[in-house]
């Protein structure tokens, strides 16, 4: 999976899983709800990269798994809200 697809892939699995009225005006709205799967995918990719950087999780990260991270990362920034 291409750091593009991961970070479209991330969005729309937090998208879907927000409460929803069906609507496009609202607190949970459509556009509502992707801006903050957006955010939501963002604090995760933030969350995995910190755990590489610092070693707090028991696999063996090089530099190459943490840019992977840091180029999802740079691709949700990039969807649209």
């Amino acid at each position: 999976m291409t750091p593009t697809e991961k970070a479209r892939d991330l969005v729309h699995r937090f998208y879907i899983s927000l409460p929803n009225n069906g609507g496009f005006t609202g607190i949970n709205s459509i556009n509502s709800r992707w801006i903050e799967g957006k955010q939501c995918a963002l604090m995760a990719v933030s969350e995995v990269i910190d755990a590489l950087d610092q070693s707090l999780i028991d696999i063996t990260a090089d530099d190459a798994d943490i840019e992977w991270w840091k180029e999802v990362k740079q691709e949700i920034e990039k969807i649209k809200d």
